[in-house]
């Protein structure tokens, strides 16, 4: 169902605060371990799977450490979520049809459609959301969502 894993928590900060780095000055993982009290062997595993989906960039040597491979108006909270996990909706009905379990409602069923429907706008918000515009103040921040989402509820 639908979760937000440590792993795109701590994603999604380690590229705000890289986002926050003026100039695109380099942090390294120490330091952004210590920063977001995230434990540094954690930091180097969401750091490589970022580095491989091409967000962030690292150098070596006495002033390296990583910086965004993008501007952060570039980077959405989609793209990180999908650089280190598998998206935060699991399919259960994907689950089923890959023969995890059987499922007695696989013709037919009018549940299937409701839940397709939330993964499909829960990733379309995501994508809809920049490193940037987190960069604002918690209220700035605030306005944006309620825009993506219409009127308050």
């Amino acid at each position: 169902m639908l979760r937000i894993g440590s792993s795109v928590e701590y994603a999604t900060r380690l590229m705000v605060r890289l986002a926050a780095e003026a100039d695109g000055a380099t942090l390294s993982a120490e330091r952004m371990s210590a920063l977001e009290n995230v434990p540094r062997d954690y930091v180097d595993q969401i750091l490589q799977r970022l580095r491989r989906a091409g967000l962030v960039e690292s150098r070596r040597g006495a002033q390296g450490g990583y910086k965004l491979s993008l501007e952060p108006s570039r980077i959405t909270i989609g793209r990180i979520v999908k650089a280190v996990d598998e998206g935060v909706f699991e399919a259960v009905c994907g689950r089923y049809s890959a023969g995890d379990t059987k499922c007695s409602h696989s013709d037919g069923c009018g549940i299937r459609p409701v839940w397709e429907r939330l993964g499909l706008f829960v990733e379309e918000y995501l994508d809809n959301v920049t490193l940037a515009e987190l960069l604002e103040p918690e209220l700035g921040v605030s306005a944006r969502v309620k825009h993506l989402f219409g009127a308050e509820r």
